[in-house]
Formats: C-alpha cells, sequence, structure tokens
C-alpha cells in the first residue's frame, strides 16, 4: 500500500520564515506502506509483555516484579517519543499509528491485570443495571447500588446490545466494548489535533501525553460510563473544530454533528458532559482574540444547545446526580476532612497501610511531573497567545484557554480532603488540552530552526529530542504511581481487605451469587466495604449506610439490635478475614469511624459475637465468608 505524503511547504516559503520556527513534519524521501511503524510497534508489545510478566511473577510472590513493570511501563511510553521526536521526518501513516498504539496497548495492560475479569468495585454497579436492562427490557430501572448508574445508561445500552445480537455475557460485552471506546478516544483526540493544527506528529504526540494521564490505562478502561462517554466528548469537538473551518451549509451539518454527539455525552455520564460544555466555553471565550476570518458563528448555537441539553438531562431525568455529588462538594468546603470512607463509591484515599498516604517516591514522582506538565503546557499556551493572528480557527487558542484547568487540578490535589482522587479523575479531561500544548512545546522546540552558522545545531535537536523523551517517560512514571490503580493494588495478588482491584475473589464473588439466587431484591446487607459493594451490586442487594457501629464492639447490645432494626439489616455478611489483615485504604467499612486510625485487625470476637445473639440464623459460611439472617431478635423487638 502507497501512502501519500504529508504536503511539504515550497523551499522559497520555508526559507522565508524566521529563524526560530519549526520544520514542519515531512515524510522521508521513498517512503512508502508502513514506514517503522511494525518496528515500533513491536517494541511496544515488548514493553508490555513485560508489564504481563510482572503481573504473573507479583501473582506468585516474586519480589522483581515491580522493577519489571516499571521497566515494561517506560518502554511503552519512551519508544514512541522517541520514535516521534528523534526522528527528522515521519509518515502520516505513522502518527496515525502511533495514536492507534497507544490505546491498543495500555488496554492489553489493562486486561494482563485481570484477564476477562472485572476488578474494579463500580464495574460491578454497572453491571446490575445491564441485568436488569436485560430482565425488564426498558431503561431506568432503579439500582441499589448506584442510583445514577441507570440515568445515564449509554454503557448499558451498548452492552446490552451485543448481549442480546451475540448472546456473549454481559462480562465479555462490557470488555469489547470498553476497549473499543478506549481506542476510540485516543484516535478521536488525534484527529482533533491534526484538524486544530494540521500537523500529525503533534498530534501523535499528544496521544502519547494524554496517555500519560493519572487514570488513563486502568480508570478510564473499565466498564464505567465516563470510558464509553469519553470518545463522544472528543469526537463532538472534532466536529465543532470541522464546523470553525467550514462555512455554509458545510458548516451547519458539522454544527448538527457536533450537537448529537454532545446529546450522546449528556446520555452516558455526568461529568464528561460538564467537561465538554467547558470546553465548548473556552473555545467561545478565545472567540475574540481571533482575527475576523478564524471567528465561527455557529459557536454560540452550539454550545448553548449542548449546555441546554445537559442541564434538561440532568434536572428531568438524572435527578439523583445531585445526591451524589453533594459530598463530593461537602469535601472541597474549607474546615471539611475526610473523617470517613464515602459513602457515593467514591474512593478517599490511596497508598498504603493504614495512613492511606501514598509511597513518598510516588508522591515525588507525582510532583515532578505536574511540574512539567506547568512548564510544557504555560510555553505551550504562551506560543498560542503569540500565534493567534495566524490561525485559520480559534481551535489552538480556545485549548490553550482551556489548559488553565490544570491549575484547578492542582488547586484540588493540594486543597480537597480527598484531593489527590479528585485531582486524577479532573485530569482525565484536563489532559486533553494539556497534551496539545505540551506536545507541541516539545516538536516545536525539537525541530526548531536554527540560524546559518549555528554550532552544533544537529546535536542541540538531538539532546532535545532525549531530553523531550526522557520528560514524557517521567511523566508517565509519575501518572502510573499517582493514578489508578493505588500503589497496594497497583500488581495483581492474594486477597487484601479493603484494597480495591485486590478485594475481589472468588468468595465475594460466590456470596454475591448465592444473594442473586436466594434472597429477594433491596434486602439490607450489612458487611465490610468490599463484600457489601459486590452483594449490592451483583446480588442486587440494598447498601446499608453507617453500620461500622454492628461491627466494632466486641459484643452484641441493644444498641447494635437498634442499629439494625433502624438501617433495616436483614442480613449480615463476615469476611473473616477483616480480624486478618489491616484495610489497605485505611477503612473497613463505609463512613468508618476509625478511618485512618487502625493499628492492627478487628479481634475476632468482633464477628464472631453474631453467633450468640438469639434471632440471628447462619445462611451460608464458604469458609471464609458467613452470611447471618437476622430472624427477630430480641433486641429488635
Amino acid at each position: 500500500m502507497t501512502v501519500a505524503p504529508i504536503p511539504v511547504p515550497e523551499l522559497d516559503t520555508v526559507l522565508a520564515r524566521s529563524s526560530t520556527e519549526p520544520v514542519p513534519d515531512a515524510p522521508p524521501t521513498g517512503s512508502s506502506g508502513f514506514g517503522r511503524l511494525p518496528e515500533l510497534a513491536l517494541g511496544m508489545a515488548v514493553g508490555s509483555a513485560a508489564v504481563a510478566g510482572a503481573f504473573a511473577a507479583a501473582r506468585y510472590g516474586h519480589g522483581w516484579a515491580d522493577q519489571l513493570f516499571w521497566l515494561g511501563q517506560v518502554v511503552i511510553y519512551a519508544a514512541p517519543a522517541a520514535f516521534l521526536l528523534c526522528r527528522k521526518r515521519i509518515l502520516a501513516v505513522e502518527a496515525l499509528g502511533v495514536a492507534l498504539l497507544m490505546p491498543v496497548i495500555t488496554y492489553l495492560v489493562s486486561q494482563y491485570y485481570s484477564p476477562g475479569q472485572f476488578r474494579f468495585l463500580d464495574e460491578f454497579d454497572h453491571v446490575q443495571t445491564a441485568q436488569s436492562i436485560l430482565t425488564t427490557h426498558h431503561l431506568f430501572h432503579a439500582s441499589t447500588v448506584l442510583p445514577q448508574s441507570p440515568q445515564y445508561p449509554g454503557l448499558e445500552i451498548i452492552t446490552t446490545g451485543i448481549v442480546s445480537i451475540t448472546h456473549l455475557s454481559i462480562t465479555t460485552s462490557g470488555i469489547i466494548v470498553a476497549g473499543a471506546a478506549h481506542v476510540l478516544a485516543g484516535l478521536a483526540l488525534y484527529f482533533l489535533i491534526v484538524e486544530a493544527v494540521g500537523r500529525p506528529r503533534v498530534a501523535a504526540l499528544a496521544a502519547v501525553i494524554y496517555a500519560t494521564g493519572s487514570h488513563y490505562q486502568f480508570f478510564d478502561s473499565y466498564f464505567i460510563y465516563e470510558t464509553v462517554a469519553l470518545p463522544f466528548l472528543l469526537l463532538s469537538l472534532l466536529a465543532t473544530v470541522r464546523m470553525m473551518k467550514s462555512s455554509g451549509r458545510t458548516a451547519v451539518g458539522w454544527g448538527v454533528t457536533a450537537v448529537a454527539l454532545g446529546a450522546v455525552t449528556a446520555v452516558c455520564h455526568h461529568v464528561t458532559s460538564y467537561a465538554l460544555v467547558g470546553l465548548l466555553l473556552a473555545f467561545l471565550i478565545a472567540q475574540p482574540f481571533l482575527t475576523p476570518s478564524a471567528r465561527s458563528r455557529g459557536l454560540v448555537p452550539v454550545f448553548l444547545a449542548v449546555a441546554g441539553m445537559v442541564a434538561i438531562w440532568d434536572l428531568g431525568i438524572a435527578t439523583a446526580t445531585y445526591g451524589y455529588f453533594r459530598p463530593v462538594v461537602a469535601s472541597l468546603l474549607p474546615g471539611h476532612t475526610a473523617a470517613a470512607a464515602p459513602s457515593a463509591g467514591v474512593p478517599v484515599q490511596r497508598g498504603s497501610g493504614v495512613s492511606g498516604k501514598p509511597p513518598s517516591i510516588d508522591a515525588l514522582v507525582e510532583y515532578l511531573g505536574f511540574a512539567l506538565l506547568f512548564l510544557l503546557t504555560g510555553l505551550g499556551a504562551w506560543r498560542g497567545w503569540r500565534t493567534r493572528r495566524s490561525d485559520t480557527n480559534g481551535a489552538p487558542l480556545g485549548l490553550a484557554v482551556a489548559s488553565v484547568s490544570l491549575v484547578v487540578a492542582v488547586g484540588l490535589r493540594v486543597a480537597a480532603s480527598n484531593g489527590s482522587e479528585l485531582s486524577s479523575r479532573a485530569l482525565t479531561f484536563v489532559m486533553i488540552p494539556v497534551s496539545f500544548l505540551a506536545a507541541r512545546t516539545l516538536v516545536e522546540r525539537t525541530f526548531r530552526r536554527h540560524p546559518p552558522g549555528h554550532r552544533n545545531a544537529e546535536w542541540d535537536s538531538i539532546g532535545f529530542a532525549v531530553l523531550s523523551t526522557v520528560a514524557v517517560a517521567v511523566l508517565a512514571v509519575g501518572g502510573i504511581a499517582s493514578g489508578w490503580p493505588p500503589s497496594y493494588a497497583r500488581l495483581p495478588g492474594p486477597y487484601r481487605v479493603s484494597a480495591w482491584e485486590r478485594s475481589v475473589d472468588g468468595h465475594h464473588l460466590a456470596v454475591a451469587g448465592w444473594f442473586a439466587d436466594n434472597v429477594p431484591a433491596d434486602q439490607g446487607v450489612a458487611s465490610d466495604f468490599s463484600t457489601e459493594a459486590l452483594i449490592s451490586a451483583l446480588g442486587h442487594q440494598a447498601e446499608v449506610q453507617g453500620i461500622a457501629g454492628l461491627f466494632l464492639p466486641l459484643t452484641y447490645s441493644g444498641a447494635q439490635g437498634a442499629l439494625a432494626r433502624n438501617d433495616r439489616v436483614s442480613f449480615i455478611a463476615v469476611d473473616r478475614r477483616i480480624t486478618q489483615q489491616l484495610p489497605a485504604t485505611g477503612y473497613y467499612f463505609k463512613d468508618d469511624p476509625d478511618f485512618g486510625h487502625y493499628t492492627s485487625p478487628l479481634p475476632v470476637r468482633a464477628i464472631t459475637k453474631f453467633e450468640q445473639v438469639p434471632g440471628v440464623s447462619r445462611v451460608y459460611d464458604d469458609g471464609t465468608v458467613v452470611v447471618y439472617e437476622i430472624i427477630g431478635s430480641a433486641y429488635l423487638k
């Protein structure tokens, strides 16, 4: 297959430019086919294989698994960065190939962690919504664990459609949907930046830098509603940029497409739709600073239409959204402290041990990554401001305006009680403009033109290309170190209490299945955080808040009976391992009053006391998890 070369400006035009303007992307003379893309793909595949090997070694407890994991991760990111920054000329297909390889390879990494099985607790919430759709054949069926999940059913509509057509399981169909969405998001970002600036090398490097985000590899590829909403956000922005560059009926067509894609985003996920509105607003803010020919009259109606649909959906249909965000907003208020584990399914702290704080080396690399992002983004934004008069559309300056959100993300990291997690989640959207500005800064500095007679010009470019590659690798390490999974679950291994991905095992899946098969739906179940999450999601049972008081005392008294009665607790599920391990997150229960203060596991008496309570019957016991049913306890009368 012969690939058309990227157009190269006439020689006189290039010579007429200032000595500091970068050399445009251009293909190697006589290049055809896929260029050096196969070799790059092989190198990145070797990196992913190293990560897979690290995961396998970690399951068997080998101490060197961590070193192999980081080696593989550095290869995955440094190889495409070096490919783009150390070669003077590239093919358009090579740039596109990089943008495709990044999401494909990183999605494979997430699958190596847990082949063919969901691990993140929130994924099971959406499994319940999908099960309800398949059972009832209608949308918006109430969820016992995540009320807003059925109100943003885009993910489940696609997944259940595949289940109905192919008869695959929800898990298999969900893995396909999440993988396709992850890859589509990477490609959509590439085409968005190509459309904005017309430079494939910058767009490909932006795809690599975007992939260094804290949640990119795992969280943004899980079976959750944000994963499927993200590509529609990027496609809506792409259609908006095409509209800004067009006129007449063509512009109207692209505007309608942008609004339609915005509507899909609104139906899929709340925060992603808010991010889309924010990015469109940034484009609007940039309009007055552009030349009249670069301004777009269609941007205002597109913004108003998308914002209106988001508001209508959230206020008219997704009415549970306000309650979901209320504790998050409260955590941002002055004087608030993360005194208890979350009640809305949002992980509070990440780290190892009872402190809930990340290891110091992780924090150091995270802050170094933020410093690099600030530097590269600031230089890119300044460059965008200086060249705004020569832009043919408002996308570059609009993205520069949107990059101010990086300050907000860092502010959340420093100021909020749950700042680390909130900042990481925000970076999924903040990295869209930031990745573009950082990539343009690195490319333009690496390939800048030098004045005639400049000594060591070639060595200067090579040296900066190497430094830029190292910078991308540092961004990747910092993003992974500060992102998801947290440090205590970064590598798979034996079960750990309250460790999210490492707290999903056969015992929990079995007891959740037992509830689904033998207990009517929506019964109150009290248990530790991880066990209750799976029983509620897969067993379709009601989550009960504030039940730590049932477990923490060493004896069962009238106070515990009143608590069970007031919270309508019908079953108590006990995982014996909470008396053997400290909680990785620092909490055993939702709203745990001792969050962050455990120095030893719970005493055995804290769970065996249920055996002596009148009217409490043991109805399930697999040797690890025990389920007690409350049948007219004297303390409940």
